[in-house]
């Protein structure tokens, strides 16, 4: 990583007292050195850096120097011989010195004398030893094996050369280092060793001295099933011989004592676990049979199922849905021509019936209207009901299209039944849904009573 420098032209020129005698590579206003500045001058040849002469023309239109007229910059040349001129003089390269003006570094001391003007000293033994041109100090410094950079590692503030970077980052306590154990290439050089302490995958040597080394997450299944030096029972301790060896004396104690007795209890002890064996697959094999039995009876519902779906859709289709109600209107007024009820749903369709009173026929019609087209076909059934005399209801059955109209010939009032005592007119609605697949399907009776 790259540090920045910070520098003057003055800082690195060589004979800079000559320089600042001469006082002919300064800007004759500002006074600074026309390191990477623009030099202008005048038809009288007196020059100053761009800067200066902007501020200047803003304020007279005229020279600094000589007070010739100079209306904008197109009356100004720019002074290539005197910015060439002062490219070729030479000076050293700001990696010569320490770092006491590099960014980041001797961070210790930035505090301390703030106002007090630091002098670059030279560090003869790892500095930069180049005496270049002024216009190639951009290259060299870009490209400068001794200029000052911070290690790349995540977490490592040091500041050092750029010809020692690559030693110090192979070395840095912040280098992330891959684990040969286990693989783990997270941990940092500086902590490798506690890494180590807990790698599941470090080898161990056997804690019980059997020469034996494994893996530290393998060490516990070692000591319990393998290690010779881990004290064991005898193969009989549960019959009786109540014996405890290293597991490597375990051969020689089975060879020298007697165990038949012993061997005769485990005997016994597998005999009536084959018995109990015998009689668990008896058990199972019942099972299993019974398991059977219940997937014939399953199947045979499933079946008797499909059968009463069957059914069930066949009754659909003879026995469609109906709809029932009954409309009353209150306050019938001759004034009123036109009456219509709240629209209903049947079977995802909406019905609306209206009612119209004609005064000068003495007549009225009755109509009932669907919105949207039909993709069945719809009987109908009105009863205009009578209540004096519910023999006296008028009933009219519709025909199968969308519009029914029923024509009545008589003036409705109370006198006749039509109206009741709150001169109130009940009309009862039966609509039927008829299956296109059936035909000449009969109605349900003409006497039929809506609720």
């Amino acid at each position: 990583m790259s540090i920045n420098s910070k520098f003057t032209i003055k800082d690195v020129l060589l004979n800079q007292e000559s320089f600042v005698k001469k006082n002919k590579y300064s800007c004759q206003f500002c006074f600074e050195f026309i390191y990477k500045k623009s030099i202008y001058q005048c038809r009288s040849g007196h020059y100053a850096c761009k800067e200066c002469w902007e501020k200047s023309l803003e304020n007279k239109k005229e020279c600094m120097n000589c007070k010739s007229e100079v209306n904008s910059f197109k009356d100004l040349s720019r002074c290539l011989i005197i910015e060439q001129d002062f490219g070729k003089k030479q000076c050293y390269c700001i990696y010569s010195y320490f770092d006491y003006f590099i960014d980041g570094a001797n961070k210790e001391n930035e505090n301390e004398n703030k106002n007090e003007n630091k002098i670059l000293i030279k560090d003869e033994e790892n500095g930069c030893k180049e005496i270049i041109n002024i216009d190639q100090i951009d290259t060299h410094i870009e490209n400068c094996k001794f200029k000052f950079v911070k290690c790349s590692h995540n977490g490592c503030d040091i500041v050092l050369r750029l010809n020692s970077l690559k030693e110090h980052e192979n070395q840095c306590g912040f280098k992330l280092v891959k684990c040969e154990y286990c693989g783990c290439d997270d941990t940092i050089q500086m902590e490798l060793k506690e890494h180590h302490d807990q790698c599941p995958k470090f080898p161990i040597v056997c804690p019980q001295s059997c020469s034996i080394t494994t893996d530290r997450d393998l060490i516990k299944s070692h000591l319990e099933n393998d290690c010779n030096n881990t004290i064991i029972p005898c193969k009989y301790y549960e019959y009786g011989c109540k014996v405890e060896m290293k597991r490597s004396e375990l051969q020689n104690h089975l060879k020298n004592v007697n165990h038949q007795y012993f061997m005769g209890l485990l005997i016994e002890k597998l005999s009536s676990t084959l018995s109990t064996l015998s009689e668990s697959n008896k058990t199972k094999d019942e099972l299993v049979k019974k398991i059977d039995e219940l997937e014939k009876k399953n199947d045979n519902l499933s079946s008797l199922v499909t059968k009463m779906d069957s059914t069930f859709l066949k009754q659909q289709d003879l026995y469609p849905p109906t709809f029932k109600n009954k409309w009353i209107i209150s306050n019938l007024s001759k004034d009123v021509k036109k009456y219509s009820s709240q629209p209903f749903d049947f079977e995802n369709q909406k019905f609306r019936v209206f009612f119209y009173t004609l005064d000068s026929i003495y007549a009225t019609i009755i109509e009932i209207k669907t919105d949207g087209s039909l993709g069945f076909n719809y009987k109908y059934i009105c009863t205009l009901v009578n209540n004096l005399d519910k023999s006296n209801s008028i009933k009219f059955k519709g025909p199968n299209s969308i519009c029914k109209f029923f024509f009545i010939n008589e003036i409705q009032d109370k006198k006749n039944g039509w109206l009741d005592t709150n001169n109130k007119i009940t009309i009862k609605i039966f609509i039927k849904k008829l299956n296109n697949n059936i035909k000449n399907l009969p109605l349900e009776s003409e006497n039929i009573c809506i609720n």
